[in-house]
């Protein structure tokens, strides 16, 4: 077959070109600036054979195979021909890959300093750049020019692009991208499918391999056969995940130098966001140059980890608008009041001025000559569309024909395939192509990849908007209904998306099911954040649905899985999860709902114990009590019983807490056998495994009797069980509290160690409530080992957080703790502020369990500040002294007499000294395993024994 290959002209035929089978020409590709677009979707690229200057128009979008030097009918001498590979990387929604764009315009400056910062990433010091402007700037442009310039360099590319559909839905942009790279094809086989991700895996180093099995799970691919079950639990896959994909990406840094794009991050979700905030961190010591382009108000923090270079994209000059319209005509000359129309009404947007331009060119008002475009007829004001929205609604109305199919395509997206339009529109696929040819030939519409998997996309999101926004709302919502009946036949729609459409056809029902289906997903991966929003949107929509049947019930179970969803993420006090577990008690009351009546209560229970609220807590949980007893369910009296002890032992009444937490013991005998997955379920129903909960906070209970040996086992074995079940936020818990307990004993090295690891599973898991618990708990620690100085700085750190999760449970005491820190710092202006929360707390708190604790470091806290007379501090330690006694807590009582005996003996008051520790110490009937205890012991036997008796106050 002798054909004539597009050279200067830049025309290819699609055939076999070559006489290696029979002559299959398809088609005559037009103009090389189009010519990546038309060919992504006009056949298999196998089979488009190009010149060498056809393929420099499209070496940006295929890959080439060099087929050496042929004679070709027409041609004097041979030609070097190749053949069109596969597709390089991601085509973004923009087209971006497929469209060959034109010269930039007025943004040299801000490409020199994109190229100044990748110079410097690929020495080795990582490079952040955000890059935000209005939509139809240039962000993806100005992209696409760093992309361009650096094709002679020697480094790695990947683009990530994130979707207004997909904002709720984790990791969406990296998913996008693995299916894409891998090649991956739902016909394949399971087999088929590994393979082709561990070579897409090993491509950089083999090493990448060992990430498949997390990212085979993130992709839906079963890897069973070939890795085994995944026996991870969500939370731990969720962290797998994340480093998996940043070790693929420090793969790819390592081979070469990063460019690293996030296309639209306005619209990126919150776990991909969280991992970009885990690679920043890492972006220094990387050879990487992230570049996120965003609309002007896109929030982030990578700046408090990261320098961050901001771009800021301004309008265009009226120059650099004539230059835009100039190009567009094809360097020639436009009139002076073409000109002067399109930059009046442009407002300075570059996408603007080359739609306008577009527009004008397309609708007879000039007629081309050689050199110029010129006014047509007789003198008369130039029909410039004065938006462009105007514009693209001329442009589509000149395609009448195919009009309608844009307007159901934008119903879809900015993206969508040919198999579902046909669906939607219920037309035959081949009738559907043509049409969809027509746009592209317009450019309005892109087209990438070959049958039958060929996806089309809007230039721009304008341009879909425009389509979408002629619609009718009549129309629009029968469209969407169509799209939701369609993709709910396809078990693999994300759900969101079934939401989105069913929201949009005015399926409420529909789209609050479909809600709650993504939240489950989140909430199982976890994805708190996205699990959040899902369940925000359902609520939402149930109200609007009133208070007809079954609509309070539906909004009750909503408002239940929103606080569960809450607590991990924000903290049991956090008033978004205390509005959402009152306002469920509030319908429950309202619908006379009795199923889930306790357990609401019992959230509002824990909520109001985390906010410090203790004396409202002991009032919820008596009557928590009774509504049980009254019911008659023995697993709820278990646990009402429970909450009612650790309200008591928290309200200063440890010794009669005792009383409730064994009668709750004997009411659920043998503790049953419950498997892995009903352990789950009922941590997951109670945010925190709740026999592990009361395991430790029985513990404090009978520590604080002097039982130290006791306490130390009940917390220990609590501890063991939460490192077995897999329960992110029941194990936090657990962690933070065997600090606590270390804290109680003094024993510094227990305390920062288990500190730590309550650190490391909130970083990981998100626990925003237990980062800061861990922080004041590391803090404690360190204060006990003589670092002052990083204590104090770690305690504000840790203090800010839990203030800001509006946690009150301890605070008192971690405020007291830091009061003597900065004081023996000399830092007393700020010590008296912490001092302050104190006394607040005395005055009006309702934690009275750690009173005595807090007086007596009070009273530290006074003989460190010269201000104060030593007077001062021993009243405070005889306060300390007297509650502990009320409370009948003997371990605070020793704290409180060895502090006044060190004092006494300070100022010579050895006598005092003396019998007071004598008398504390022979009220324990055996010797504890506490320091204190060996340190009075200590002390005593230093003081003489011939001195006065004097009886100590």
């Amino acid at each position: 077959l002798a054909v004539r290959i597009g050279m200067a002209s830049g025309l290819v035929v699609v055939g076999d070109l070559l006489g290696q089978g029979s002559a299959r020409e398809h088609a005559v590709v037009g103009e090389t600036p189009n010519l990546a677009a038309r060919l992504q979707g006009l056949a298999d690229p196998g089979q488009i054979i190009i010149s060498a200057q056809t393929r420099e128009l499209v070496r940006h979008a295929f890959e080439t195979v060099d087929l050496g030097q042929h004679a070709l009918k027409g041609l004097a001498a041979p030609v070097a021909v190749y053949r069109l590979g596969a597709e390089v990387g991601l085509a973004g929604s923009d087209g971006q890959g497929a469209e060959p764009l034109g010269a930039m315009v007025g943004r040299e400056h801000e490409l020199a300093m994109l190229l100044e910062r990748w110079h410097t990433a690929a020495s080795g010091e990582g490079q952040l750049v955000v890059l935000t402007g209005d939509p139809g700037i240039g962000k993806t442009r100005i992209a696409r020019a760093l992309q361009d310039a650096l094709q002679g360099e020697r480094h790695a590319r990947l683009k990530l692009q994130c979707s207004p559909y997909h904002s709720d839905s984790a990791l969406h942009p990296f998913i996008q991208y693995m299916k894409r790279s891998t090649g991956i094809q739902p016909g394949d086989s399971p087999e088929v499918q590994l393979d082709k991700l561990e070579t897409t895996l090993g491509a950089y180093d083999p090493a990448g391999k060992a990430d498949a099995p997390v990212l085979a799970a993130m992709l839906g691919l079963d890897g069973s056969s070939r890795y085994g079950a995944l026996d991870l639990p969500p939370h731990q896959l969720r962290y797998k995940t994340l480093e998996a994909l940043i070790h693929q990406s420090q793969l790819m840094a390592d081979s070469r130098p990063l460019l690293l794009i996030f296309e639209d991050a306005h619209w990126m979700d919150p776990t991909t966001l969280e991992l970009v905030e885990m690679y920043v961190e890492r972006l220094p010591r990387s050879p990487v140059l992230m570049v996120v382009t965003a609309r002007t108000g896109f929030r982030h923090s990578f700046g408090q980890v990261c320098d961050v270079s901001n771009i800021v994209l301004n309008r265009l000059g009226r120059a650099q608008i004539a230059a835009v319209a100039s190009r567009v005509a094809g360097g020639k000359a436009l009139p002076e009041a073409v000109i002067r129309e399109i930059t009046s009404k442009t407002d300075g947007v570059p996408l603007f001025a080359e739609e306008l331009t577009k527009t004008l060119l397309a609708s007879g008002a000039l007629r081309e000559t050689a050199d110029a475009y010129v006014v047509a007829g007789v003198s008369r004001e130039l029909a410039v569309p004065a938006s462009l929205h105007d514009s693209l609604m001329a442009r589509l109305d000149r395609l009448q024909p195919v009009k309608e199919v844009a307007q159901t395509a934008a119903c879809i997206g900015r993206d969508f395939d040919l198999p579902l339009l046909s669906e939607v529109m219920q037309l035959p696929e081949d009738r559907l192509r043509s049409a969809l040819e027509q746009l592209v030939q317009a450019e309005l519409v892109f087209g990438r990849g070959s049958p039958p998997y060929q996806r089309y996309s809007f230039k721009h999101a304008l341009v879909r908007d425009a389509a979408y926004g002629s619609l009718l709302r009549a129309t629009r919502q029968q469209m969407h209904a169509r799209l939701s009946a369609a993709l709910a036949r396809q078990p693999e729609t994300p759900p969101e998306l079934l939401a989105h459409h069913a929201l949009q056809a005015g399926l409420f029902d529909q789209a609050i099911a479909a809600h709650q289906r993504a939240a489950q997903q989140a909430m199982a991966r976890p994805a708190y954040k996205e699990a959040i929003a899902h369940l925000n949107h359902a609520v939402d929509l149930a109200d609007r649905m009133g208070d007809a049947p079954p609509w309070p019930q539906r909004r009750l179970k909503l408002l239940l899985v929103l606080g569960q969803a809450l607590i991990p993420l924000r903290g049991y006090g956090h008033a978004e999860t205390v509005a959402a577990f009152l306002r469920a008690q509030q319908c429950a009351e309202a619908a006379g709902e009795s199923q889930h009546r306790f357990s609401i209560t019992y959230a509002v229970w824990v909520s109001r114990y985390i906010r410090g609220e203790q004396d409202q807590a002991l009032a919820i949980a008596r009557d928590m009590v009774e509504l049980a007893r009254a019911a008659g369910v023995t697993g709820h009296t278990v646990s009402a019983l429970r909450c009612l002890a650790i309200s008591q032992m928290i309200t200063g009444s440890p010794a009669l807490s005792e009383t409730a937490f064994d009668e709750a013991a004997k009411l659920s005998g043998p503790v049953p056998s419950l498997t892995r997955e009903q352990r789950a379920a009922l941590a997951q129903r109670f945010a925190a495994d709740p026999a592990i909960a009361t395991g430790f906070h029985n513990g404090f209970a009978v520590w604080s009797q002097g039982d130290v040996d006791r306490a130390g086992r009940l917390v220990q074995a609590a501890l063991a069980e939460a490192r077995t079940m897999g329960h992110a936020h029941t194990l936090a818990h657990a962690q933070a509290h065997a600090a606590i307990l270390a804290v109680f004993n003094r024993d510094a090295v227990t305390t920062q160690a288990m500190a730590d690891e309550t650190l490391d599973c909130a970083a990981r898991h998100e626990l925003e409530m237990w980062t800061g618990y861990g922080s004041v708990l590391k803090a404690c620690g360190l204060a006990m080992a003589g670092d002052d100085a990083a204590a104090a700085s770690v305690m504000n750190s840790g203090l800010e957080i839990i203030e800001r999760t509006q946690t009150g449970a301890m605070v008192s005491l971690f405020h007291a703790v830091q009061a003597r820190t900065l004081a023996s710092l000399g830092r007393y202006d700020e010590a008296a502020h912490h001092a302050d929360v104190v006394q607040r707390e005395l005055r009006s708190g309702s934690e009275r369990y750690f009173w005595p604790e807090c007086l007596r470091l009070r009273g530290d806290y006074l003989l460190l500040c010269p201000e104060y007379a030593p007077s001062a501090a021993e009243a405070a330690y005889h306060q300390a002294l007297q509650l502990a006694r009320e409370q009948r807590a003997r371990s605070w009582e020793l704290y409180a007499a060895l502090s006044l005996a060190q004092l006494w003996v300070s100022q010579g008051q050895e006598a005092r000294a003396r019998v007071l520790l004598e008398g504390v110490l022979a009220a324990w009937p055996r010797p504890p395993s506490l320091t204190a205890y060996e340190e009075a012991q200590r002390l005593l036997a230093r003081l003489p024994s011939d001195a006065l008796p004097v009886t100590a106050k």
